[in-house]
């Protein structure tokens, strides 16, 4: 505990402590403020400001300030004669504890220190003003009377004035400290600056005849304490409760100063000073409540206006974008009002001409007038809605077509208009599209079918595609392929419905199917989601590829693997020796003259050349590498080399290799490796190798973004049988048919170019990267992912990728943490088989 507090201190923590001084200090003065200014009689005090600044700087800074209030209370406590640091310290307690529970109340219902609406008025008048003061007031008094301070006769008057004082420094001081926080906007209109002035001076003006003046105005039979109000509802009207705010606390200074001096409308009827003194509380209570609920009223009606008028400029905005207007019709008056859009959609400016039925009607095409007339008059006069469509002649001539739907009541009737001439070219457009694909799919040499996507069930099929089949349409509508036994494979069907489902296309695979007589014949198949109507359907293109297949069957293979076996006995016999040897020589003479050049006078000038041929020398090596490690991979000469390593030491490795890399394009690299993640054993240079590919492909394709490198360990319980291992061997298993394994799981996330589904799919293809326009750019042979992943695969592990265009990349790596060589090993031979 002592550890974290110094390490608080030592952070930026010290803004904290600062804070809460300042608070004390604040609370200090402003207390020792009240009592030698304010405090008018022993047993009244009119206003206790430092209660408005606590429940203000709680309000705005948080909280977790309440020790600055505390202690500023627990000084000034002690600061009276006669203290008791006991009851400095209960009362300290009580003054935090009340502007805490203000707080939270208020922030319980998102209260906005704007007091712009009416709930926030009414919050901190009612939850701050009145309700948490009551807690200070308890506690202080009672704590005077254990103390005997005071008798028990005086704890009712103790607690009122109490009470009271907080209540008015909360109700005044708040208020004007959270609407003054931000000074006012700088660019205001010069009338509203003169307006402004000249209310300050009436109030300043007003307030001193009302409060402090000692002339007969003074004592006249006149109320004059209610002389303020229309300056406080001016306030509210016009300026908002910033200036609202203001009005009170300058009539409040007013009133008080006015009893000081021995003047005032609350002297004339009260017999002693703390009499005046109730009667100037209750005065500042009602106009600062007036006060503030008028402007939150007047507030929120400008808010709900501004609403108002954004949202008809929105409705004007969506009906021009839609093209749809409206009209009302009044039943009775035949008053006709008209949007906008009506005037636009008739070609004209809007609001040119007053709008009626005879001038709309002029618009229509003279084939549809007496459809429109008949339908309005209808309505008019039965109470029919509507619902036609009909053509508009515009100005130049030009014809457009409108959907008109009404609805009538007893007192209007609304009519919306909508533009759908577009709609209705498009409809048009669709009927001879429709037609066209109809007798383009029953004409087809190709043959093509419909079926439904959930059940398969086939709705159609042209001629091409039954006679390849064999089953005549009347056995092939409403029939799935299932129940006709088209499937060779049986999994080819659920295999294909998921492939479209995830890429909505299938284009030229390959399947077997089986024709009603029961012949199996090679189909190319390509496959496209379509919408008919409310039902997601398939369309099926196939082409019969049986005799062409088979006749180029055996001549490919045996091209393939003559082929095949001269380039890789050629690759691997010449490769290792005839490239590497050479440039294994140039690596090294140019790291040689690199010295010379140093140590020689005026060599300077050929190090970054010698540089440049160092570094092509490299790329060409690691080049050569990639292809000569692929080929080994092809031929099974790939073995492993198992050792035990510190996952933390690898991580440590591969960060320093690639950091330059990534600082190259202004990369940020980020590690995630836990300190305890222990070791792991497995082929530490493979390892290292499939890490670096991966890091230097997120720095290649990242610029000024981000690197997270991250590794994990995982835990997981597996069936063996589901596997096909046998036995516990290299697994560390139980008994029975389950045993836990343990994973190590490297993560390379960048947020880098991406690439995109099609990509994706052919990303671990060897001497192929994302396009040709990648290869030009950034260069590669395109070997390192299909090399990594076959690392990966020999390791008994796996390698995936997870990418968006654009956006970045993913690719993670998950392998065994304990592998045995000989059981992995065969276990990749056999799947590569």
């Amino acid at each position: 505990m002592q550890t974290k507090f110094l390490n608080a201190i030592k952070g930026q923590n010290w803004r904290y402590f600062i804070a809460i001084g300042t608070l004390a200090l604040i609370y200090f003065c402003a207390s020792q403020f009240a009592v030698s200014t304010l405090t008018l009689s022993s047993e009244v005090s009119p206003m206790w400001p430092a209660a408005g600044i606590a429940q203000v700087a709680l309000l705005l800074f948080g909280r977790q300030l309440w020790p600055g209030i505390a202690l500023g209370g627990f000084l000034f406590s002690m600061s009276v004669p006669s203290a008791n640091i006991v009851v400095a310290f209960i009362s300290a307690s009580g003054r935090s504890l009340q502007a805490w529970t203000g707080t939270y109340l208020l922030q319980r219902l998102n209260f906005s220190g704007e007091l712009d609406r009416l709930k926030d008025v009414l919050a901190i008048v009612g939850l701050a003003a009145f309700g948490s003061t009551l807690i200070n007031s308890t506690i202080g008094s009672v704590v005077e009377y254990l103390t005997d301070v005071s008798s028990w006769n005086n704890l009712s008057a103790i607690w009122a004035t109490w009470w009271v004082g907080d209540a008015m420094g909360i109700l005044l001081v708040a208020p004007l400290l959270l609407t003054w926080r931000k000074l006012p906007p700088a660019k205001t209109k010069p009338r509203q600056v003169a307006e402004r002035a000249i209310w300050l001076l009436l109030l300043l003006a007003v307030g001193w005849l009302v409060f402090c003046s000692r002339t007969r105005a003074a004592y006249a039979r006149y109320p004059l304490e209610y002389l303020p109000f229309p300056l406080v509802v001016w306030a509210a009207f016009r300026f908002g409760q910033r200036y609202t705010a203001l009005a009170n606390f300058i009539l409040t200074g007013f009133a008080i100063w006015g009893i000081a001096r021995g003047s005032g409308p609350f002297l004339k009827h009260a017999s002693s000073i703390p009499q005046a003194l109730l009667s100037l509380q209750a005065f500042i209570a009602v106009i600062a409540v007036t006060g503030l609920v008028l402007a939150a009223t007047v507030a929120e009606r400008h808010q709900a206006e501004t609403f108002l008028r954004a949202s008809e400029a929105s409705l004007a905005n969506a009906q021009r974008i839609a093209q749809l207007g409206n009209w009302d019709l009044d039943r009775t008056t035949k008053q006709l009002r008209w949007s906008d859009e009506i005037y636009r959609i008739v070609g004209q400016r809007p609001r040119t001409f007053e709008p009626s039925l005879d001038t709309f009607l002029a618009y229509v095409h003279p084939e549809d007038r007496e459809l429109v007339k008949t339908s309005i008059q209808a309505a008019l006069f039965q109470k029919q809605p509507y619902s036609i469509d009909y053509r508009l002649v515009l100005p130049d001539g030009s014809s457009r077509t409108v959907c008109e739907h009404a609805a009538v009541n007893s007192t209007y009737i609304t009519s919306t208009v909508q533009d759908i001439t577009d709609r209705k070219r498009a409809e048009a457009a669709l009927r001879s599209s429709e037609e066209r694909f109809s007798k383009a799919f029953h004409a087809s040499p190709v043959g093509i079918s419909i079926c439904t996507l959930t059940d398969g069930c086939f709705l159609d099929a042209n001629e091409s595609f039954l006679r390849s089949i064999g089953w005549h349409s009347n056995e092939f509508i409403g029939r799935t392929a299932d129940d006709l036994g088209m499937w060779v494979n049986p999994e080819d069907g659920p295999r294909l419905t998921q492939i479209v489902q995830a890429k909505n296309s299938i284009s030229n695979q390959e399947v077997l199917i089986r024709t009603k007589t029961g012949e199996v014949r090679d189909w190319l198949l390509s496959v496209e989601l379509i919408d008919l109507g409310s039902t997601q359907c398939v369309l099926i293109m196939t082409s019969d590829i049986t005799e062409r297949k088979r006749s180029e069957e055996f001549r490919q293979a045996a091209l393939a693997a003559e082929a095949a076996n001269r380039s890789k006995s050629i690759f691997l016999a010449n490769m290792s020796h005839e490239l590497r040897t050479p440039l294994n020589a140039i690596i090294g003479y140019s790291e040689l003259l690199q010295e010379d050049a140093q140590d020689l006078e005026g060599g300077e000038e050929f190090i970054d050349d010698l540089k440049r041929i160092n570094t092509a020398g490299q790329h060409l090596l690691a080049l050569i590498q990639d292809i000569l490690d692929f080929s080994k991979i092809e031929a099974g000469r790939m073995h492993l080399h198992i050792e035990t390593f510190s996952i933390l030491n690898l991580v440590d490795e591969v960060t320093a290799t690639i950091g330059p890399i990534a600082d190259k394009n202004d990369n940020i690299l980020e590690i995630k490796c836990a300190e305890d993640i222990g070791s792991m054993q497995t082929d530490l240079t493979k390892l290292r190798q499939s890490l670096l590919n991966l890091l230097s492909n997120a720095s290649k394709f990242t610029c000024s973004g981000v690197i997270t490198f991250a590794v994990t360990r995982e835990v997981e319980s597996t069936d063996k049988t589901a596997r096909g291992l046998r036995g516990n061997e290299g697994y560390g298993g139980q008994e029975n048919n389950s045993f836990t394994q343990e994973w190590i799981v490297f993560m390379v996330k960048d947020t880098g170019i991406g690439m995109s589904s099609e990509q994706l799919a052919r990303i671990f293809e060897p001497f192929t990267q994302a396009d040709s326009s990648t290869t030009k750019k950034y260069g590669g042979t395109g070997l390192g992912l299909t090399i990594t992943r076959k690392f990966c695969e020999i390791m008994g592990g796996e390698i995936t990728v997870v990418s968006e265009f654009e956006k970045g990349s993913t690719f993670t790596i998950r392998l065994p943490a304990t592998i045995n060589e000989t059981s992995i090993f065969t276990e990749f031979t056999e799947k590569k088989v």
